[in-house]
C-alpha cells in the first residue's frame, strides 16, 4: 500500500518513536504509572524494512523493544485498531517474550492479513493471537474477546508491561471501517485494560 512523504516525514517519524521511547522511560523511572502518547505518524503497518499503511516506524515495536532493553522481561501488546497490526506481528512473530493479540476486521487492511490461524513461528508459536471479527461487530462482540480471549491470554502469559496501539477507527463513524463501537466502548476498553495493568503489572501500561 502506497504510503506518502514528505522531506519531513522521517523526521516526524523519528519523534513519534522517541515519544514511545519516552513513555516507557517515564513509567519505569516511576515518574508515571501509566501514560498515553499522541503520536503522528502512526506505526503498527511498519516493517523494519518499509513503510505500509501511513506507518513509517513500528512505534509500538520501538517501544517494547526499549522497555527491554531497560529489564522489562515479557511484554504484553493488545492492538485493537480496526485493522490488523501486521508489522507489530511481523516484528515478534518468532518471540515468547512478547505477546502479541489484534483485534481487527476481518480482512479489511491489509488484505489477507490477521487470520486466526497465525499464531507465531518456532519459539513464538502461540504467542500471536488474532481476533479478525465481522463488519458490524459492536460493544457485545469486543466485550466477548476480551473476557473469552484477552483476560485469559494475558494472565497466563503474566506481562511486566502492557503496551496498546490505540488506534480508535473501529469506531460507529469511521469513514472506512466498518464496525460499530462507541466513546462508551472505549472507555469500557481502557477500564478492562487498567484493571489488568494493576493486576499484573503494578499498573504499568502504555
Amino acid at each position: 500500500a502506497p504510503t506518502y512523504v514528505t522531506s519531513r516525514s522521517f523526521d516526524c517519524a523519528l519523534e513519534a518513536a522517541g515519544a514511545g521511547i519516552g513513555l516507557v522511560d517515564a513509567v519505569l523511572d516511576g515518574r508515571a504509572r501509566s501514560g498515553f502518547a499522541l503520536l503522528r505518524p502512526p506505526g503498527h503497518h511498519a516493517f523494519q524494512d518499509g513503510a505500509m499503511g501511513f506507518c513509517l516506524i513500528d512505534n509500538i515495536a520501538v517501544a517494547a523493544r526499549h522497555a527491554q532493553t531497560r529489564g522489562i522481561k515479557r511484554v504484553f501488546i493488545i492492538d485493537f485498531d480496526v485493522h490488523h497490526g501486521n508489522g507489530t506481528e511481523h516484528a515478534f512473530y518468532e518471540n515468547d517474550e512478547v505477546l502479541t493479540i489484534s483485534i481487527h476486521q476481518d480482512n479489511c487492511f491489509p488484505p489477507d492479513s490477521g487470520a486466526i490461524g497465525d499464531i507465531g513461528r518456532d519459539r513464538g508459536k502461540g504467542y500471536n493471537i488474532n481476533v479478525p471479527l465481522p463488519p458490524g461487530s459492536g460493544r457485545e462482540a469486543y466485550r466477548a474477546v476480551f473476557e473469552r480471549v484477552v483476560r485469559p491470554a494475558v494472565q497466563a502469559f503474566s506481562p511486566d508491561l502492557i503496551v496498546v496501539p490505540s488506534g480508535f477507527d473501529a469506531g460507529g463513524f469511521d469513514p472506512l471501517g466498518r464496525m460499530m463501537l462507541s466513546s462508551k466502548s472505549y472507555r469500557e476498553i481502557t477500564a478492562e485494560m487498567k484493571s489488568l495493568a494493576v493486576e499484573l503489572c503494578c499498573g504499568r501500561l502504555l
